[in-house]
Formats: C-alpha cells, sequence, structure tokens
C-alpha cells in the first residue's frame, strides 16, 4: 500500500455508519433499520461533486477566500463580522465551520473515495483515486498554508480510537502534500481503468486536465518554499509546471449555477458588510486596467471606487460579477496564476527572456478569462513599457489572483506587494496565520501547538 494510504488506514468519526444486524430473529425485518436517504454505501459519482463543491464554498469561496482579501485589501471589511476581521481580529471560535468542513467533507470524503477507488474487488479504478488525490493535495495545502501544523497522518483512526490525533509539523505535511500529488499523477496515467470519472463538475471527467491541475499545485507549493529552498524551488516549480496547466480551459475552478449561487454572492445577499479594497482598485486604476468593471461594481454615484482599509466606507463599491455574480465559478488555481509562477522563477533565476514571456502571458490569460478579450496595445503601453521587476511581478499577480487565497500566501512570502496597516488593528501587523478552532482546542487541545496568529509558519523565514 502507498505511503500516504498508509497513513489514513481508517475511517475516524465516520461519514457513512454501516448498519448490520447479526444472529436476529427471522421475524425482524432486516430493512427495518436502512434509512433510504442515508445509503450505507456512496457511489463515488456522488461523492465527487459534493467534495468539490465543498472546496469551492470552503476554501475557494467564502469561508476563507472573503477573510484573506480583506486582509490583502483586495476587500474592505467595513461593518459586523467583516470589519472586526478587518482588524485581524479573528478568534478559534470563528474558524470552526471552515476547520470542521475542511476534515469532514473534504479530506474525510476524499479518504473514502480513495479506499472505494483502490480496494473494489474487480473495480480498481486509479483514475478517480487520482482526482480524489489532488482535491485532498490542494486543500491540505491551502490548509497548512494558514494553519501550518495539522493533524493529519494520525487523523482519520476511528477503529484505532484515535480520537485526539497528533498533529504533522508542516514539514511533515509539505513532505505528505508532495507524496499525494506524485501518486495521484501515477494513478491519473495509468492505462486500465474500472470505472469512469463521472459527477465530475469540474472537467468532466477529463483525466490529462486532472493530471495538469496535479502539476501545477505542486508548482504552486514548490514555489512557496523559495525562502527555505532559494534557487532550487524555483528549478522545481519550473519543472511541475512544464506538466501544467495549458490554457484557461484548465483552470481549477468550481462552478455554480442559479440554484446553488456563488459563496461571495450568497453573502452579499445576507450581510452586505465587505465593498472592494481601495489598495486592489487604486492599483487597477493606475494602469487604466480592462477587468476592473467586471471586479468593481459602481458604486452609488456611477463611480467604480474602493474603501480606504479602516474607512468603514459603506458607499463604497461593492464586489463586481467576477468574483461575486451569482454563478461565478470560484477559482482553485488558474492558468494565469501557474504563468506568473514560471515569471517569477525564472526571474529568480536570471533567465530573463523567459521571465518576460511568462509575465505577458499570465497578464493575457487573466484578462482574457475576466473580460474576454486581449488588448496588446492596453499592455504594451501600460506594462510592457516597465522594467520587469520583482515586484512588477507580484503587484500584476495580486491582481490576477483577486478571489483566490494566493496573494496572502504570496505575501507571507514576499513581502509584496505593500499593505498598509489597519489603523485600528488588534495586532502590530497582518496576522501570519488562522488560529487554530475552537472545537480542536476543547477536544485535543493537549495536541494543539501553542501558538499566536502573529507567529510565522515554517515555511517564512
Amino acid at each position: 500500500m502507498k505511503k500516504y494510504i498508509k497513513h489514513l488506514k481508517t475511517v475516524g468519526l465516520a461519514i457513512v455508519i454501516l448498519l448490520s444486524v447479526v444472529a436476529c430473529d427471522k421475524w425482524i425485518d432486516p430493512d427495518l433499520n436502512i434509512d433510504p436517504d442515508a445509503p450505507a454505501a456512496v457511489p463515488m459519482n456522488l461523492m465527487l461533486p459534493a467534495m468539490q463543491q465543498s472546496f469551492g464554498y470552503v476554501l475557494a469561496g467564502n469561508d476563507m477566500v472573503r477573510v484573506t482579501n480583506i486582509w490583502m485589501q483586495q476587500f474592505d471589511g467595513v461593518s459586523r463580522q467583516s470589519y472586526t476581521e478587518a482588524r485581524y481580529q479573528i478568534l478559534p471560535a470563528d474558524i470552526n465551520n471552515t476547520w470542521n468542513s475542511i476534515y469532514t467533507e473534504i479530506f474525510m470524503n476524499g479518504k473514502i473515495m480513495v479506499d472505494i477507488a483502490e480496494n473494489t474487488e474487480g473495480k480498481y479504478s486509479p483514475h478517480n483515486a487520482g482526482v480524489a488525490k489532488t482535491i485532498i493535495a490542494a486543500a491540505l495545502g491551502i490548509s497548512t498554508d494558514v494553519w501550518g501544523d495539522m493533524p493529519f497522518s494520525k487523523a482519520f483512526r476511528g477503529n484505532e480510537n484515535v480520537l485526539t490525533p497528533e498533529f504533522d509539523t508542516q514539514e511533515q505535511i509539505y513532505d505528505t502534500l508532495m507524496v499525494i500529488l506524485d501518486e495521484a499523477i501515477s494513478d491519473l496515467s495509468a492505462s486500465e481503468n474500472a470505472v469512469d470519472v463521472d459527477g465530475d463538475v469540474i472537467y468532466d471527467g477529463d483525466i490529462d486536465q486532472w493530471k495538469n491541475a496535479a502539476y501545477s499545485i505542486k508548482a504552486r507549493h514548490a514555489l512557496q518554499l523559495s525562502e527555505l529552498n532559494g534557487n532550487s524551488a524555483y528549478s522545481a516549480a519550473l519543472a511541475a509546471a512544464a506538466n501544467g496547466f495549458k490554457s484557461n480551459s484548465d483552470n481549477l475552478e468550481v462552478p455554480w449555477e442559479s440554484a446553488n449561487h456563488n459563496p461571495i454572492y450568497q453573502f452579499m445577499e445576507q450581510r452586505t458588510d465587505i465593498r472592494m479594497g481601495a489598495t486592489l482598485v487604486d492599483m487597477m486604476k493606475d494602469i487604466d486596467d480592462p477587468r476592473l468593471p467586471e471586479y468593481v461594481a459602481e458604486d452609488g454615484d456611477g463611480e467604480l471606487r474602493g474603501a480606504v482599509i479602516g474607512s468603514q466606507d459603506e458607499t463604497a463599491s461593492y464586489p463586481g460579477d467576477y468574483v461575486a455574480g451569482a454563478e461565478a465559478s470560484t477559482v482553485m488555481m488558474s492558468y494565469s496564476e501557474l504563468k506568473f509562477i514560471e515569471a517569477e522563477a525564472n526571474f529568480r533565476l536570471g533567465n530573463s527572456a523567459d521571465a518576460a514571456t511568462a509575465f505577458e502571458e499570465a497578464v493575457k490569460a487573466s484578462v482574457e478569462r475576466v473580460t474576454g478579450a486581449w488588448d496588446q496595445d492596453w499592455f504594451d503601453t501600460q506594462l510592457g513599457t516597465q522594467t520587469l521587476s520583482l515586484e512588477l511581478i507580484m503587484d500584476q499577480k495580486y491582481i490576477a489572483t483577486f478571489g483566490t487565497n494566493q496573494a496572502y500566501a504570496d505575501y507571507r512570502r514576499t513581502g509584496l506587494p505593500a499593505i498598509a496597516k489597519h489603523p485600528n488593528a488588534v495586532i502590530n501587523a497582518m496576522p501570519n496565520r488562522y488560529p487554530y478552532s475552537q472545537n480542536e482546542l476543547d477536544y485535543n487541545g493537549d495536541n494543539v501547538p501553542s501558538v499566536t496568529i502573529s507567529d510565522k509558519l515554517w515555511w517564512d523565514k
């Protein structure tokens, strides 16, 4: 059995409970306690879209993206819950839903799907296992980049009564993450597969696109270790990126629809306590950015205007349709991000021509995805005349990755772009991590690391 699966031998806190009646008298109907709405075995084609939509809501949507985008001043929290978050006031109880959903709806269901795909007699389905592992890896990467150490190798062992699992260090998590991705790539490369990948709302079962996604996620996290690994991180990122996304059609994103609306759209329907952040809006205005009308809705005066951090300006613009439209997709990773990874890695390694080519393609991919068109004259005038620098690359990546968690990850790694502290912040600088959930502190407190939200992560040197 593979290394990763050895770490996840049995399922704890079971999502699917198997009820069996043994040695009962014949007068007892054996179907009496079977709930038709809660089947004992959930098919993979039902489990997969549930995992994907949970990822799209919890990690790529409202629960996490809203907060990290507020901290990065792409949004601004102007009242109630979002204003406290903008001041860096985030408590363990605020994290419960996010933490629990990641473990139960993504990691646990992913583990079950891998078990079904690999251990169903006569129906070995490595493609299904590879898809599940890619989602697990993507979720694990985003999660460890906001929490650091996490329970993983000792989790999911309910049959062994491991209900208070030890935490893996972030270094161990990153090692495991890369193992999972390598396994996913191997599974997705298999020539034989018993059960088709059905129910896939992202790629409709296209295995080549899933393999591209696994390589792209690998490039993302290789680059995230650049403060530790230096040039070898840039080389590893480029090696993975060479096998990653080929165009915007490969973007790893979760679709939403009229019956199941985009998470930020839902939040704005119910709460309306965020506005666009002036830091992002003004940066885009400075270059006459064609994405601005899609990112930013008009305010009451017909202007596209962001709220200055700490101003509590409730008259500033709402988020636009790109990130808050009812049917706008939530982005887990994009082709544009991958090209920015290539641009930075090549720039750091001194490959100036390759860096410039990747940079232009990264901007182009983002503009085309958002607006549906590319204006070469705009690029040549606004960006092409500037000397390529790390600041220019990261500023444009910050704009392109709006609506994801990536700007927050990049900021802690590079310090770019420059972000002013909230004037009424409760701590001296932007948080370096999330707190652990209150549930984890209550029920597994002996194992929870003693950290504050100001403490740096392992890779943040």
